[in-house]
């Protein structure tokens, strides 16, 4: 049943021209810029009035960039930008003077497609999972007479089946060391805690032996809220499903609109400090529901009745920041 929204969405910028298609994308923490990545390489954007700002490279050898995140670093007065590719890129961006530069590139080794990507501000650790189930985990230090900051490997793991595609650190961790926790979309959505030194499993569950479905192979997406203990899954066959870390039971679902036929969401974000669960469709639709009671708060139409390839929220004072259809210009709603 739908519930009025506490405030309304309404759509605030766009832009009319994306280089390429869209797959990623990240609002830094104060909510100023955005980055995109996709088939053109990876962009900056004002997000007060949406216009390009300059950038270090565009899509190369590279391979199109799939996964950006922001880091908050030790020694970092700006926001650090991290990304991955197509051809197991990844690389970092940091700001000087007011422009970006790009710090270091490195292909992985047995490179594949970069699926996810988390960093730890604690430590300046990096942690990653690439398509042919491989999970790397990084330490990001600097050099006391260079200055220059260079990653160093800690440890590779090969799983089997495994297909990962999302990643994090534990922040109930407070250990130097934080576990890692990964989620796979494979072989009934398997999920990993792993030790932050060594990468050895630590637990192991299934998310779909928890809800009786099987999580689509390859594809999917899962949002982690640390403050209330929480994470979120795409759920193919009926809408998100909201989990509890502590004893990994299921505790709401949220149900997207299936008149349209076999509808499934693609990616979910929590959004207005976990109070919102923002999550994507493949008929042009971005729906936001209460997170606590699963009331659906409001629809967001993309104006296209194709896929919402990615849905990002913000930190700062609105709600949700960006959702892009494939192929389409995108919307900007804010609170």
């Amino acid at each position: 049943m739908r519930t009025a929204a506490r405030l309304p969405y309404v759509q605030h910028q766009g832009i009319d021209r994306h280089p390429g298609n869209v797959m990623a994308m990240a609002v830094n923490e104060n909510g100023t810029i955005l980055a995109s990545g996709g088939s053109q390489g990876t962009w900056l954007w004002n997000v007060a009035d949406m216009s390009p700002l300059r950038r270090p490279s565009g899509a190369s050898s590279r391979g199109a960039t799939l996964v950006i995140i922001w880091a908050r670093q030790t020694d970092e007065a700006h926001d650090v930008l991290y990304g991955g590719t197509q051809n197991g890129y990844f690389f970092c961006w940091r700001q000087k003077n007011g422009v970006f530069e790009e710090t270091f590139a490195i292909q992985i080794p047995e490179p594949s497609e970069i699926t996810a990507m988390a960093f730890d501000s604690t430590n300046n650790r990096l942690c990653l999972c690439s398509r042919n189930d491989i999970v790397q985990s990084w330490a990001i230090s600097k050099d006391p007479v260079t200055g220059k900051w260079t990653p160093t490997n800690i440890f590779s793991r090969r799983f089997s089946r495994l297909s990962p595609q999302a990643i994090t650190f534990a922040a109930f961790d407070n250990s130097q060391d934080r576990d890692i926790i990964v989620l796979g979309f494979h072989n009934s959505g398997p999920v990993y805690t792993l030790r932050g030194k060594t990468g050895e499993t630590a637990s192991a569950w299934s998310v779909g032996a928890k809800i009786s479905l099987t999580i689509a192979t390859s594809s999917g997406d899962a949002a982690f809220h640390w403050r209330d203990g929480v994470f979120c899954v795409e759920d193919p066959y009926s809408g998100p499903s909201l989990f509890r870390l502590s004893d990994q039971i299921k505790s709401n679902g949220y149900e997207i609109d299936r008149s349209r036929g076999d509808v499934r969401p693609r990616k979910v974000r929590f959004g207005e400090q976990g109070a919102t669960l923002v999550c994507g469709s493949d008929h042009g639709c971005v729906y936001v529901f209460d997170t606590r009671s699963g009331a659906e708060l409001a629809v967001l139409s993309v104006g296209s009745t194709e896929w919402v390839q990615v849905v990002e929220t913000s930190a700062s004072s609105y709600a949700l920041a960006m959702i892009y259809g494939l192929n389409y210009p995108n919307k900007h709603f804010n609170l």
